[in-house]
């Protein structure tokens, strides 16, 4: 649950901010207000949608693969191969450009790749941790025996 609030909280920040945008000038779209970028927000917007779905990802297919349950198994199972793809694909170093001797290689960073490629993330994280916390939302719970007092009844 903490995953998927995260993920509303970074996308209701990310609307709001390209929001701002659009008010400050009308001949913009939501749209063009989001490639606007403005930091703090846009960062603390993509962060929390990046690291919600992560979690959400993690801890959903992990409570819904031990509930039980084969369709939760496999529906979050496949969630957590297609999130890990996404993070996998974001760890790869970024592809080198220009050669400079001095400079040191650039490492992954998967918040810009988030921020750079929004419906890669809405496909390959988005959609599989809404997945894997639904099915571990609904995942079947303990009943515990009521004790019936038969004076009571």
């Amino acid at each position: 649950m903490v995953g998927l609030l995260a993920i509303a909280a970074g996308l209701i920040t990310l609307l709001l901010q390209a929001l701002s945008e659009v008010v400050a000038n009308p001949a913009l779209s939501l749209v063009d207000g989001y490639w606007m970028g403005r930091l703090p927000w846009t960062a603390v917007g993509v962060d929390l949608v990046v690291g919600g779905a992560t979690v959400a990802l993690v801890f959903g297919a992990a409570t819904a693969w031990l509930a039980g349950g084969p369709v939760r198994r496999i529906a979050s199972a496949l969630a957590f191969v297609v999130g890990a793809f996404w993070w996998f694909l974001a760890m790869l170093p970024p592809p080198q450009g220009a050669f400079c001797a001095s400079c040191p290689p650039p490492g992954p960073d998967p918040i810009t790749m988030a921020y750079s490629l929004p419906e890669a993330v809405a496909l390959f994280l988005l959609l599989p941790s809404a997945v894997a916390g639904a099915v571990g939302v609904s995942a079947r719970r303990a009943h515990r025996s009521a004790v019936v007092d038969p004076a009571v009844s």
